[in-house]
């Protein structure tokens, strides 16, 4: 399985927790989540623009998606505190660490600012599990 993940779709991932969009994009999603839990070392390509998560998305279409403006800048702020470069590789582990080492809750709040999954909660409170967790 070759994964892309958008820059944002890193905390994303880590806090998804079975909802989304539409049935066909949470299978999708569950799916993705449920095979970088098996293997912590899948590769995961960092990509612009729509990725193997947004592939289910509703508001991806042929003409690309309904809301790329707002993305792009979730994708840019989440890019920059992970220090993520586009055609960049790391593993889901690399990841997790890299969100535990640089997304401090002060950083979540700015990359995740106009999110609409923000007030969830249920990215912050796994974010927080994961720095809890000892180094």
């Amino acid at each position: 399985m070759k994964i892309a993940f958008r820059p944002h779709h890193f905390l994303c991932t880590l806090g998804f927790r079975g909802s989304g969009y539409s049935p066909h994009f949470v299978k999708n999603y569950t799916q993705i989540v449920e095979a970088l839990q098996r293997d912590e070392e899948l590769p995961i390509q960092v990509i612009e623009g729509a990725d193997s998560i947004c592939a289910a998305c509703p508001h991806q279409s042929i003409e690309g998606c309904a809301v790329e403006e707002k993305i792009q800048g979730l994708d840019a702020r989440h890019a920059h505190i992970l220090n993520l470069k586009a055609g960049g590789v790391l593993s889901w582990k690399e990841a997790q660490q890299r969100l535990k080492d640089h997304m401090t809750i002060e950083a979540f709040h700015h990359a995740c600012a106009g999110c609409e999954w923000k007030a969830w909660g249920v990215c912050e409170i796994a974010l927080r599990k994961l720095r809890a967790e000892e180094r």
